[in-house]
């Protein structure tokens, strides 16, 4: 890939001639490049045309290209993918070629650009790939910027790192994924392998201790730790001796889930409105969110109130106070203020009034004691499927307290034992809620804004994407003697085929968005497949690991997943529909293919 990338200056940026020929010249000139860019950023198509897919719109933009911007688009694709290994080589393959399909150019995929996109580095996330057209319009105007410059003003800028970090700011196009990418290209030994903003945000705030970093844009600020954990960890904690935020024990102390563009994290959300609520259908890994969120907000402390050399040394007491500071309820209709805030129970012969799960967490945060004086942690309270009970109710005099600025204002509780003084409460600053909550339960109670006001929200969607991040974590646990590589082009098949289901089915006049099916449902393929392929001597036929080639028919573990999982969960979605039987024929055609 840094070959790549050094071939991509030398004969493309600083000269013009092709990435993947280089003896082939005036492919990246600026006259070519202005005619893509006026094709393409000058040229947006709605949604839909071309199919509604990115290919199929820039197939329209390219209609009557010469070859030589039918090369120059190519090799920008070929740039824009050589980051990514969230999406597979064949993948890749398939967008680029059918860019020079029908046309004179051929591509040869034993080139060391072609080959470069095996490898791939990160993952940009959803956004990267559900707006491909902002990202290639970004990296059109970078290079169409750059080569409107003179030779040797290009060769300046692109020898020095800042200035052209500056440059790459310097336009009107959104700043996304792509930006991150070009850089982190062009000068690896400067910008992080991180493609999200919002991850160099949160890997700052959560290192930013180790540094001076006051009056420095969060590039400078990765800069400046990372030369500091240089020095803190010299044997590194990624192979060939290289600090690497992705990996532990740093990851585990600023990652949180959700969309990795440049949005406000998770984090960030909570550090200002302390209460988040995490909302979607079902199966879209809410409660696994949760608990991974949960658990950085304790560890991040961890790094800043311990230290780093603690943090680090003494990483079995950071887990220890991750399980005994994160408090899970799992709501019902029955839970209600006796059970969270304080109620009556029997004691002995005789009622008294007893605290519940809300004082029991507070209790926990001043009850702390860690060895050496080591500063308390916070304590996080998820609420598991917070619409199944009345939340006003369940919280009572504590609903005033999750207001801004209220946090250790104490309020005296109803009823008090004879023996005993008026009960109080007050909720700590360090104390954070979460929430999850699934659109659709039927069992739910309605939330009041008074509530929803005090909460930051933040959907959780199907996305295709973490499908198949989800199916790739868990294919070698349950598919033994298959490397994953095998049945990639399948299961991105798969992933098209989910999305497509839950497009239908929020095209259903009586379903809609809230009951899409989630990736948990979704994800059980590896099961499927894994006890199919267990019984065999020999792989399928042509890659036919989901739909048996040539005629295309599903094979057992795409049946097995439809009728065991996905469309019991659709008969119940549909229970009294009249019309029940042919929207579930319409869901299985498009799941299945057929």
């Amino acid at each position: 890939m840094d070959e790549t990338a050094r071939l991509w200056v030398q004969h493309s940026l600083l000269g013009d001639r092709s990435l993947t020929d280089p003896s082939r010249d005036g492919v990246w000139t600026v006259d070519v490049l202005r005619d893509l860019d006026r094709r393409f950023n000058g040229n947006p198509l709605v949604s839909g045309e071309g199919d509604g897919t990115f290919a199929g719109k820039w197939a329209i933009q390219l209609e009557h290209a010469g070859p030589e911007l039918v090369l120059l688009a190519a090799e920008v694709l070929l740039v824009h993918f050589l980051f990514v290994g969230s999406v597979t080589y064949r993948g890749k393959l398939d967008v680029i070629n059918a860019t020079v399909a029908g046309t004179e150019v051929t591509l040869d995929p034993e080139s060391v650009p072609m080959q470069a996109m095996r490898q791939g580095i990160g993952h940009p996330g959803v956004g990267f790939n559900t707006r491909r057209d902002l990202q290639v319009g970004y990296l059109i105007d970078f290079c169409l910027r750059l080569k409107e410059l003179g030779r040797d003003e290009r060769a300046v800028l692109l020898d020095d790192a800042w200035a052209l970090r500056d440059f790459a700011d310097k336009t009107d196009k959104p700043l996304r994924e792509m930006r991150h990418i070009v850089l982190h290209l062009l000068h690896p030994e400067t910008f992080e392998r991180i493609s999200s903003g919002r991850h160099k945000r949160e890997i700052a705030t959560a290192f930013g201790d180790l540094a001076e970093t006051s009056g420095l844009d969060v590039d400078e600020q990765l800069f400046a730790i990372r030369d500091k954990l240089a020095t803190l960890m010299p044997e590194g904690n990624a192979s060939g001796q290289a600090i690497d935020f992705y990996h532990p024990p740093l990851r585990v102390a600023w990652e949180s889930a959700g969309d990795s563009g440049e949005a406000t994290g998770d984090l960030e959300a909570l550090e200002w409105k302390k209460q988040i609520v995490l909302y979607g259908p079902p199966g879209t890994s809410k409660t696994y969110q949760a608990r991974g969120l949960a658990e950085t907000i304790i560890r991040r402390a961890a790094l800043h109130r311990w230290g780093f050399k603690n943090f680090i040394e003494r990483a079995e007491l950071v887990e220890a106070a991750v399980a005994a500071n994160v408090f899970w309820v799992q709501l019902h209709p029955g839970f209600g203020y006796p059970e969270f805030v304080r109620g009556l129970r029997l004691d002995g012969d005789r009622t008294r009034y007893h605290p519940g799960l809300l004082p029991s967490v507070v209790d926990r945060y001043h009850g702390q004691a860690f060895p050496d004086g080591l500063a308390a942690l916070p304590v996080v309270l998820v609420l598991d499927e917070i619409n199944r009970t009345d939340l006003s109710a369940m919280f009572g005099e504590a609903f005033s307290l999750l207001e801004a600025g209220q946090r250790g204002r104490e309020v005296t509780l109803p009823g008090s034992n004879p023996d005993e003084q008026p009960a109080t409460l007050a909720l700590p600053e360090d104390l954070y809620l979460i929430g999850t909550m699934n659109e659709i339960d039927q069992s739910v109670e309605t939330l009041d804004f008074a509530l929803r006001r005090r909460f930051l929200w933040r959907e959780c969607p199907f996305e295709r994407e973490t499908l198949l991040e989800i199916i790739q974590d868990r294919w070698a646990g349950a598919v033994r003697g298959v490397p994953y590589d095998y049945a990639a082009e399948q299961l991105a098949r798969f992933a098209d085929h989910a999305e497509r289901l839950n497009i239908a089915i929020s095209e259903s006049a009586v379903l809609g968005r809230a009951y899409h099916v989630g990736h948990t449902y979704f994800a059980d393929i590896v099961f499927f497949l894994g006890i199919w392929l267990s019984t065999r001597k020999s792989r399928p036929a042509n890659g036919g690991y989901l739909w048996r080639q040539p005629r295309d028919q599903p094979q057992p573990p795409l049946l097995d997943l439809w009728s065991r999982s996905l469309k019991p969960l659709l008969e119940q979605y549909l229970a009294g529909v009249d019309d029940r039987d042919e929207q579930m024929d319409r869901f299985r055609r498009v799941f299945l293919g057929q």
